[in-house]
Protein backbone atom coordinates (compact mmCIF):
# COMPACT_ATOMS: atom_id res chain seq x y z
CA UNK A 1 0.00 0.00 0.00
CA UNK A 2 1.39 3.58 -0.77
CA UNK A 3 1.20 6.65 1.44
CA UNK A 4 -1.99 8.26 1.66
CA UNK A 5 -2.69 11.84 2.41
CA UNK A 6 -5.34 12.40 4.84
CA UNK A 7 -6.77 15.10 6.85
CA UNK A 8 -6.30 15.96 10.69
CA UNK A 9 -9.37 14.03 11.33
CA UNK A 10 -8.74 11.25 9.36
CA UNK A 11 -5.20 10.80 10.79
CA UNK A 12 -6.32 11.06 14.33
CA UNK A 13 -9.34 8.72 13.76
CA UNK A 14 -6.42 5.79 13.19
CA UNK A 15 -5.62 6.18 16.84
CA UNK A 16 -7.23 4.38 19.11
CA UNK A 17 -8.19 3.96 22.57
CA UNK A 18 -5.13 1.70 24.01
CA UNK A 19 -2.28 2.09 21.08
CA UNK A 20 0.92 3.02 22.40
CA UNK A 21 2.00 6.24 20.47
CA UNK A 22 5.58 7.27 20.37
CA UNK A 23 5.89 11.00 19.48
CA UNK A 24 8.92 12.82 18.56
CA UNK A 25 9.48 17.05 18.94
CA UNK A 26 10.56 19.09 22.14
CA UNK A 27 10.21 22.99 22.14
CA UNK A 28 10.78 22.87 17.75
CA UNK A 29 9.11 20.22 15.64
CA UNK A 30 6.42 18.98 17.57
CA UNK A 31 3.19 17.58 15.95
CA UNK A 32 1.01 20.26 17.66
CA UNK A 33 -1.39 20.19 14.95
CA UNK A 34 -2.46 16.31 15.47
CA UNK A 35 -2.03 16.56 18.88
CA UNK A 36 -4.23 19.49 19.35
CA UNK A 37 -7.14 17.00 16.91
CA UNK A 38 -6.31 14.16 18.73
CA UNK A 39 -7.62 15.91 21.94
CA UNK A 40 -10.72 17.16 19.92
CA UNK A 41 -11.43 13.46 18.68
CA UNK A 42 -11.63 12.53 22.52
CA UNK A 43 -8.58 10.59 22.77
CA UNK A 44 -7.91 8.58 25.62
CA UNK A 45 -6.48 5.57 27.41
CA UNK A 46 -2.81 6.29 25.47
CA UNK A 47 0.12 4.80 26.36
CA UNK A 48 2.28 7.33 25.32
CA UNK A 49 6.15 7.02 24.50
CA UNK A 50 8.15 10.18 24.09
CA UNK A 51 11.30 9.69 21.57
CA UNK A 52 13.83 11.92 22.95
CA UNK A 53 13.36 15.09 25.43
CA UNK A 54 9.24 15.71 25.12
CA UNK A 55 8.04 19.21 26.26
CA UNK A 56 4.38 20.48 25.27
CA UNK A 57 3.45 18.00 23.10
CA UNK A 58 3.39 15.20 25.94
CA UNK A 59 2.50 17.80 28.92
CA UNK A 60 -0.74 18.97 26.85
CA UNK A 61 -1.67 15.19 26.21
CA UNK A 62 -1.39 14.52 29.68
CA UNK A 63 -3.06 17.87 30.86
CA UNK A 64 -6.61 17.16 28.45
CA UNK A 65 -6.99 13.88 29.85
CA UNK A 66 -5.82 11.27 26.91
CA UNK A 67 -2.70 9.59 28.88
CA UNK A 68 -3.26 6.26 30.74
CA UNK A 69 0.84 5.90 30.89
CA UNK A 70 3.94 7.34 29.73
CA UNK A 71 7.46 6.15 28.93
CA UNK A 72 10.07 8.48 28.81
CA UNK A 73 13.68 9.93 29.73
CA UNK A 74 12.90 13.22 29.71
CA UNK A 75 9.76 15.62 29.88
CA UNK A 76 10.78 19.58 30.23
CA UNK A 77 9.52 23.00 29.01
CA UNK A 78 13.10 23.89 27.76
CA UNK A 79 13.74 27.32 29.06
CA UNK A 80 10.35 27.63 30.58
CA UNK A 81 10.73 25.07 33.14
CA UNK A 82 8.52 22.16 34.17
CA UNK A 83 6.23 20.37 32.46
CA UNK A 84 3.30 21.02 34.84
CA UNK A 85 0.55 18.59 33.92
CA UNK A 86 3.11 15.68 33.83
CA UNK A 87 5.02 16.91 36.79
CA UNK A 88 1.03 17.22 38.62
CA UNK A 89 -0.26 13.75 37.82
CA UNK A 90 3.16 11.94 38.50
CA UNK A 91 3.09 13.39 42.38
CA UNK A 92 -0.43 12.97 42.72
CA UNK A 93 -0.29 9.15 41.52
CA UNK A 94 -2.23 9.54 38.57
CA UNK A 95 0.14 8.61 35.61
CA UNK A 96 2.02 5.57 35.40
CA UNK A 97 5.30 6.43 34.31
CA UNK A 98 8.19 4.24 32.83
CA UNK A 99 11.51 5.86 33.21
CA UNK A 100 14.05 5.57 30.73
CA UNK A 101 17.69 6.27 29.29
CA UNK A 102 17.99 8.17 26.27
CA UNK A 103 20.64 6.20 25.16
CA UNK A 104 18.40 3.23 26.18
CA UNK A 105 15.00 4.18 24.41
CA UNK A 106 17.32 4.90 21.23
CA UNK A 107 18.23 1.17 21.42
CA UNK A 108 15.29 -0.06 22.27
CA UNK A 109 13.99 1.45 19.32
CA UNK A 110 16.42 0.32 17.14
CA UNK A 111 15.61 -3.07 18.29
CA UNK A 112 12.24 -2.51 17.29
CA UNK A 113 13.33 -1.65 13.80
CA UNK A 114 15.51 -4.62 13.19
CA UNK A 115 12.58 -6.83 14.53
CA UNK A 116 14.63 -8.12 17.69
CA UNK A 117 13.09 -8.95 20.87
CA UNK A 118 15.01 -7.09 22.86
CA UNK A 119 19.17 -5.61 22.78
CA UNK A 120 21.91 -5.20 25.36
CA UNK A 121 22.93 -1.69 26.36
CA UNK A 122 26.13 -0.49 27.55
CA UNK A 123 26.10 1.86 30.80
CA UNK A 124 23.20 0.85 32.57
CA UNK A 125 25.46 -1.36 35.02
CA UNK A 126 25.08 -0.19 38.38
CA UNK A 127 22.04 2.36 37.81
CA UNK A 128 18.86 2.23 39.50
CA UNK A 129 17.16 1.39 36.32
CA UNK A 130 17.26 -2.27 37.04
CA UNK A 131 15.24 -0.80 40.32
CA UNK A 132 12.94 1.32 38.54
CA UNK A 133 12.70 -1.04 35.77
CA UNK A 134 11.83 -4.78 36.06
CA UNK A 135 11.76 -5.43 32.43
CA UNK A 136 15.47 -4.29 31.91
CA UNK A 137 17.18 -7.85 32.75
CA UNK A 138 20.48 -8.74 33.91
CA UNK A 139 22.01 -11.58 31.70
CA UNK A 140 25.17 -13.33 30.98
CA UNK A 141 27.73 -12.33 27.92
CA UNK A 142 27.70 -15.35 26.06
CA UNK A 143 31.01 -14.76 24.29
CA UNK A 144 32.19 -13.74 27.77
CA UNK A 145 30.42 -15.77 30.36
CA UNK A 146 32.59 -13.48 33.29
CA UNK A 147 30.74 -10.77 31.78
CA UNK A 148 27.30 -9.49 32.66
CA UNK A 149 25.55 -6.87 29.97
CA UNK A 150 21.62 -5.21 30.59
CA UNK A 151 19.27 -5.84 27.70
CA UNK A 152 16.54 -4.00 27.28
CA UNK A 153 12.87 -4.50 25.13
CA UNK A 154 12.57 -3.85 21.77
CA UNK A 155 10.16 -0.80 21.39
CA UNK A 156 7.38 -1.30 18.45
CA UNK A 157 5.32 1.56 18.52
CA UNK A 158 1.03 1.32 17.13
CA UNK A 159 1.55 4.40 15.88
CA UNK A 160 4.16 6.95 15.69
CA UNK A 161 3.83 10.36 14.78
CA UNK A 162 6.10 13.81 13.59
CA UNK A 163 5.90 16.70 12.28
CA UNK A 164 8.27 17.31 9.32
CA UNK A 165 9.34 19.82 6.67
CA UNK A 166 8.33 18.67 3.72
CA UNK A 167 6.95 15.60 1.68
CA UNK A 168 6.14 15.18 -2.01
CA UNK A 169 3.08 13.67 -3.65
CA UNK A 170 4.70 9.90 -3.50
CA UNK A 171 4.68 10.09 0.42
CA UNK A 172 8.56 10.47 0.75
CA UNK A 173 9.59 12.90 3.44
CA UNK A 174 12.79 15.63 4.70
CA UNK A 175 12.41 15.53 8.27
CA UNK A 176 14.47 17.00 11.23
CA UNK A 177 18.15 15.62 11.26
CA UNK A 178 17.94 16.47 15.02
CA UNK A 179 15.22 13.65 15.99
CA UNK A 180 15.45 9.85 15.21
CA UNK A 181 12.33 10.03 13.30
CA UNK A 182 13.32 7.45 10.58
CA UNK A 183 14.44 4.76 13.15
CA UNK A 184 11.37 5.27 14.64
CA UNK A 185 9.09 4.75 11.69
CA UNK A 186 11.05 1.81 10.63
CA UNK A 187 10.21 0.59 14.41
CA UNK A 188 6.29 1.64 14.51
CA UNK A 189 3.48 -0.26 12.61
CA UNK A 190 1.79 2.50 11.03
CA UNK A 191 3.51 6.24 10.86
CA UNK A 192 2.03 9.51 10.59
CA UNK A 193 3.41 12.55 9.58
CA UNK A 194 2.57 16.11 9.48
CA UNK A 195 4.49 18.43 7.22
CA UNK A 196 4.16 22.24 6.20
CA UNK A 197 4.15 21.80 2.75
CA UNK A 198 3.67 19.00 0.05
CA UNK A 199 5.56 19.38 -2.98
CA UNK A 200 6.28 17.83 -6.32
CA UNK A 201 8.09 14.57 -6.95
CA UNK A 202 12.22 15.90 -6.99
CA UNK A 203 11.54 19.19 -5.48
CA UNK A 204 11.90 17.88 -2.05
CA UNK A 205 14.60 20.03 0.16
CA UNK A 206 17.01 17.39 1.47
CA UNK A 207 19.53 19.53 2.37
CA UNK A 208 16.85 21.17 5.25
CA UNK A 209 17.14 17.21 6.89
CA UNK A 210 16.84 13.89 6.93
CA UNK A 211 15.39 12.05 4.35
CA UNK A 212 12.72 9.18 5.38
CA UNK A 213 11.56 7.44 2.32
CA UNK A 214 7.74 6.60 1.48
CA UNK A 215 8.16 3.06 2.09
CA UNK A 216 8.42 3.57 5.78
CA UNK A 217 5.18 6.48 5.55
CA UNK A 218 1.87 5.65 6.20
CA UNK A 219 0.00 8.66 6.42
CA UNK A 220 0.81 12.11 5.14
CA UNK A 221 -1.16 15.40 6.47
CA UNK A 222 -0.25 18.81 4.83
CA UNK A 223 -0.26 21.17 7.93
CA UNK A 224 1.12 24.94 7.59
CA UNK A 225 2.33 26.10 11.43
CA UNK A 226 1.97 22.23 12.07
CA UNK A 227 4.27 22.32 15.11
CA UNK A 228 2.77 25.56 16.51
CA UNK A 229 3.81 27.07 19.42
CA UNK A 230 6.75 24.85 19.20
CA UNK A 231 9.46 25.99 16.42
CA UNK A 232 10.13 24.82 13.02
CA UNK A 233 13.34 26.29 11.80
CA UNK A 234 13.40 27.54 8.73
CA UNK A 235 9.58 28.25 8.78
CA UNK A 236 8.88 30.06 12.07
CA UNK A 237 10.02 30.35 15.70
CA UNK A 238 8.73 29.33 19.25
CA UNK A 239 6.04 31.48 20.39
CA UNK A 240 7.25 32.75 23.76
CA UNK A 241 4.51 34.52 24.53
CA UNK A 242 2.12 31.45 23.96
CA UNK A 243 4.60 29.31 25.90
CA UNK A 244 3.73 31.49 28.62
CA UNK A 245 0.43 31.78 28.25
CA UNK A 246 0.13 27.91 28.47
CA UNK A 247 2.56 27.42 31.65
CA UNK A 248 0.35 30.21 33.55
CA UNK A 249 -2.98 28.27 32.28
CA UNK A 250 -1.28 25.09 33.43
CA UNK A 251 -1.13 25.98 36.91
CA UNK A 252 -4.87 26.04 37.40
CA UNK A 253 -7.47 23.17 36.10
CA UNK A 254 -10.63 25.86 35.60
CA UNK A 255 -7.48 28.27 33.59
CA UNK A 256 -6.52 24.97 31.53
CA UNK A 257 -10.37 24.65 30.58
CA UNK A 258 -9.98 27.59 29.18
CA UNK A 259 -6.83 27.42 27.66
CA UNK A 260 -8.17 24.54 25.72
CA UNK A 261 -11.18 25.61 24.27
CA UNK A 262 -9.66 28.96 23.26
CA UNK A 263 -6.56 27.38 21.49
CA UNK A 264 -8.03 23.40 20.98
CA UNK A 265 -11.86 23.12 20.69
CA UNK A 266 -12.40 26.49 19.12
CA UNK A 267 -10.81 25.89 15.96
CA UNK A 268 -12.54 23.02 14.10
CA UNK A 269 -10.45 23.47 10.91
CA UNK A 270 -6.75 23.32 10.88
CA UNK A 271 -7.31 25.91 8.22
CA UNK A 272 -8.60 28.72 10.44
CA UNK A 273 -5.95 27.61 12.97
CA UNK A 274 -2.83 28.38 10.33
CA UNK A 275 -4.64 31.88 9.69
CA UNK A 276 -4.48 32.47 13.49
CA UNK A 277 -0.61 31.56 13.34
CA UNK A 278 0.11 33.51 10.22
CA UNK A 279 -1.65 36.71 11.50
CA UNK A 280 0.72 36.62 14.76
CA UNK A 281 3.70 36.07 12.68
CA UNK A 282 3.18 38.88 11.03
CA UNK A 283 2.27 41.09 13.61
CA UNK A 284 6.07 40.03 15.41
CA UNK A 285 4.06 38.53 17.73
CA UNK A 286 5.98 35.31 17.39
CA UNK A 287 9.21 36.26 19.09
CA UNK A 288 12.54 35.00 17.50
Amino acid sequence: MGTKFLELPEAAALIHHGDTVAISGSMEMSPMALLRELIRSGASGLHLLCSGSAAINADLLIGAGCVETVEASQIILGEFGFAPHYRRAVEEGRLQVREHACPAMAAAIQAGAMGLPFIPVPGLLGTDYLQVRDDFRLIRNPYRPEEEVVVVPAIRPDVCIFHAYQADTQGNVVASRLQNNRLLAQASRHVIVTVEEVVAPGELDREKGTFIPALYIHTVVEAPFGAYPTSCPGFYPADEAHMQTYLKAAGHPNEFEKYLQQYVFSYTRHEDYSVYCSRKESQHEILD
